[in-house]
């Protein structure tokens, strides 16, 4: 594999905009300000923390109940009574009810800190990608100012033509147009990049105050160039985070599916007693009782068939994940790889020939040995393929970035 620079020429947004050194934004520290300021994920690690502890309250050992009891209190004087006696109850869950329950909240965590896995990656995925459609926008700006350029000089070149009685009103007409069309171009580009700039710092999440124009971009992106056969073999699908995720979700559901048919076993009930039966609390009693579910075919018959649709549902989810992954991999490789055609083409090839031609057909035009028309066409072939060239690109590096999210490395750097 060979690594293929994508140099992206700075541009000021203004005269009066000074850029600073330490203002510099690369786009490593994008994704490190998105992990720790976007809001779903931030949510999903507070998720986390109370799935951890949710098994605290999950035991089955419900609060202890502390009573008072007094009987066969006499309607005579004194303090006549047959017994009194203080109790402590406590009922439990079946053992191996909460034995499932809790399995089956440990895998719970285990598939929410994939899904946090998975949601970093698209993350990581959206904030480069936002980063690409910048660096992408400061190119075109620099595009549409070269496009003016050329809009001036045919201007010029024309105007000169027009005074020397050598043109003709309808030329010069069509030319002013082309150089209002350019000034066009120009401002709308400027929009582009404003646009692409603050859908990066919403990205990030970055603070409203730190949204400056004085931040700059990094002029450099790194890329490996790839083959489809190695992103099928990086790209496990055992090893992505949502189908982890999924296996993990399916392996509690059947521990639920278990809790549930394991009610139909007893809950059971200590009661503790010191009693009193006249002469002092110098009498002791125990109580064990087992609470039967006799209405099995309503709650207990329930919940085991919710268990069951429950592993229904998540194996249906695991199937569209595989599907899902083989759609964006092979939509994204292709993508990819008709972008890489389109660059390498324009490098080798149209780059060098466009220019040339736009450079022969204004001298030639200046000359008078071609008509205005035949110049108009040379230049709008220079700029078609030049701004299909960027657009390909930034196709590129989005495909990449796509890509990126099933592999266990970076792509773009």
């Amino acid at each position: 594999m060979y690594k293929k620079s994508f140099l992206i020429f700075l541009l000021l947004l203004g005269s009066s905009f000074a850029f600073a050194q330490d203002s510099l934004l690369t786009i490593q520290q994008a994704v490190k300000s998105a992990y720790t300021r976007n809001a779903e994920l931030q949510q999903m690690w507070a998720q986390l923390k109370q799935k951890q502890d949710i098994w605290r309250t999950e035991m089955g050992i419900s609060a202890p109940e502390f009573s008072y009891f007094k009987e066969g209190i006499g309607s005579g004087p004194g303090d006549v009574f047959d017994e009194k006696r203080f109790t402590v109850s406590q009922e439990i869950d079946f053992p191996l009810t909460t034995s499932y329950r809790l399995k089956g909240i440990k895998e719970e965590v285990k598939a929410l800190e994939y899904r946090i896995l998975s949601r970093e990656k698209e993350i990581k995925a959206e904030v480069k990608s936002q980063y690409v459609e910048v660096l992408y926008a400061l190119f075109l700006q620099k595009s549409r100012q070269h496009q003016l350029k050329l809009a001036q000089n045919l201007y010029n070149a024309v105007y000169t033509r027009f005074e020397t009685g050598e043109g003709n009103g309808i030329d010069l007409i069509n030319a002013e147009l082309k150089l209002d069309e350019a000034k066009n171009d120009l401002d709308q580009s400027e929009w582009i990049l404003h646009q692409a700039r603050y859908g990066l710092f919403f990205a990030m999440g970055l603070p409203v105050q730190e949204q400056k124009y004085s931040i700059q971009f990094s002029d450099t992106l790194t890329a490996e160039n790839i083959e489809i056969s190695q992103i099928f073999a990086l790209a496990v699908q055992e090893n992505q985070p949502d189908y982890v995720a999924s296996e993990h979700e399916f392996n509690a559901s059947e521990y639920f599916l278990k809790e549930a048919r394991s009610n139909i076993l007893p809950d059971i009930r200590f009661n503790y007693y010191k009693q009193n039966l006249g002469s002092g609390y110098d009498f002791n009693g125990f109580e064990v009782g087992l609470k039967i579910p006799i209405w099995y075919p309503f709650e207990q018959k329930g919940k085991i068939n919710m268990a069951r649709e429950k592993q229904q549902e998540i194996h249906w989810k695991q199937e569209e994940i595989k599907l899902s992954m083989k759609k964006q991999i092979e939509y994204a490789w292709h993508n990819y790889s008709v972008s890489r055609s389109i660059i390498n083409r324009y490098n080798e090839n149209m780059k060098e020939k466009a220019s040339q031609l736009q450079e022969l057909s204004l001298r030639a035009y200046q000359l008078g040995e071609m008509d205005l028309l035949q110049l108009l066409n040379a230049q709008q072939t220079y700029l078609t393929s030049e701004q299909r060239y960027l657009t390909a690109l930034r196709d590129y590096y989005l495909q990449l970035v796509a890509l990126e999210v099933f592999l266990e490395k970076d792509l773009v750097y």
